[in-house]
């Protein structure tokens, strides 16, 4: 933060291997739940609010395509990623959204098999990468230049 104006965070699609919680939520674990995100989440937005000077972009997490993730934690990371751009985002902090979750599912729980190399594998074909990465711009950009207020959470123009 002393160096960077910017700093953006990216998930990769494991993330969204979220599994049903345990008996109660721990902030120091790395298993995977919603709980124990959501308490991780809470701790990283108090943490990157004690530099107001630096803005910080953060990805939702990447979708899997339905080959490679069961349905319960396909839907708990559905659950998540709204929970992230719903609740846990505030307005008018030094913190921002590009919701790329969104942008792979459309809604769904699970990364489109026409977006993704292929059935079998969760990363992007250049079709979909190539208009990603200009929403991505966008928001960057918006976020630089307006705080955001141009363009929506995936980098569309409002």
């Amino acid at each position: 933060t002393k160096e960077y104006q910017v700093v953006i965070f990216k998930h990769c699609f494991p993330v969204s291997n979220i599994n049903a919680d345990r008996d109660s939520a721990d902030i120091e674990s790395d298993f995977k739940t919603l709980s124990n995100y959501k308490l991780q989440y809470l701790a990283l937005r108090d943490k990157l609010h004690q530099f107001p000077g630096t803005k910080f972009i953060i990805f939702t997490g990447a979708a899997q395509v339905k080959s490679n993730v069961s349905e319960d934690k396909a839907e708990r990371s559905r659950e998540f990623f709204r929970w992230v751009t719903s609740e846990w985002d505030i307005a008018d902090d030094n913190i921002y959204i590009w919701d790329l979750y969104n942008l792979q599912t459309e809604g769904d729980i699970y990364f489109r098999e026409e977006y993704a190399v292929s059935p079998n594998d969760s990363h992007p074909n250049g079709d979909f990468a190539s208009r990603a990465v200009k929403l991505l711009f966008n928001r960057i950009i918006d976020v630089i230049e307006n705080n955001g207020q141009k363009t929506t959470l995936t980098g569309e123009k409002s």
